[in-house]
């Protein structure tokens, strides 16, 4: 038998009972809750693809948690969260941004927009996934998760969030935080490579990476260079 594949959804199932697509999950386990993403200015990650994207945390739909508590449906209001996440300065990405359609996109198909969906489980519950996640399930009943084509996508995503103007840009002085670390890094492996010639690859590796996470700040220097050209006014006939 083959491992199936199972649908997530966006829309609750109108018949839980006879579903096919229903994640075999104990009594006792815990699914990933419902959340929303948020970002905060100093959180950036070096992706070889897709370069600087942002680090996304998570507001977790669970109560107690970050002040999250039942509104009056007896349902999880994350609103108390988000408060506090804009309060520390973070911007929240809500899933209904129109700005995470890619150009041509039909809404009901999309891949970022409206990320929050979830598989229905055996147990009641309902598993909530990040973009690009796909879940299959084995004839065994085992769950299984394609990791790495979903952080692929996930990267993808944030490349996205970047370029559309949903968040603010890199700011200078956190992308030099980020290279003094890797310079701080290619250094460590200097010292070390004429007694530890096995190392050889990763210098070349996190010498690469270095020159590569150096473009934006090569950028940046060139806009500051930048001299403002003096326009001339025509002159009136008289």
């Amino acid at each position: 038998m083959k491992t199936h594949l199972i649908k997530k959804r966006t829309k609750a199932s109108p018949v839980r009972d006879v579903d096919p697509n229903i994640l075999p999950v104990g009594p006792r386990t815990k699914v990933h809750p419902k959340f929303i993403y948020v970002h905060y200015e100093s959180s950036w990650l070096f992706d070889e693809e897709f370069g600087w994207i942002p680090e996304l945390s998570k507001l977790l739909a669970l109560p107690g948690v970050n002040g999250v508590n039942l509104d009056a449906q007896g349902m999880p209001n994350l609103q108390p969260a988000i408060n506090g996440a804009t309060a520390k300065g973070g911007t929240v990405i809500y899933d209904a941004d129109k700005r995470l359609l890619r150009r041509g996109e039909d809404p009901e198909d999309a891949l970022f927009y409206r990320y929050s969906e979830w598989a229905d489980c055996s147990n009641g519950g309902r598993w909530w996934t990040e973009p690009g996640q796909a879940v299959s399930v084995s004839p065994s009943g085992r769950i299984l998760w394609d990791d790495e084509a979903a952080a692929r996508v996930f990267a993808a995503f944030r490349a996205h969030i970047r370029d559309t103007g949903i968040i603010e840009p890199m700011h200078y002085l956190v992308l030099q935080e980020k290279l003094d670390l890797q310079k701080e890094k290619v250094n460590s492996l200097r010292g070390r490579v004429g007694m530890n010639p096995h190392l050889a690859p990763d210098l070349a590796r996190a010498e690469a990476i270095l020159e590569a996470m150096n473009k934006p700040a090569d950028e940046a220097a060139d806009i500051a260079a930048a001299k403002p050209v003096r326009k001339r006014r025509s002159k009136s006939d008289g």
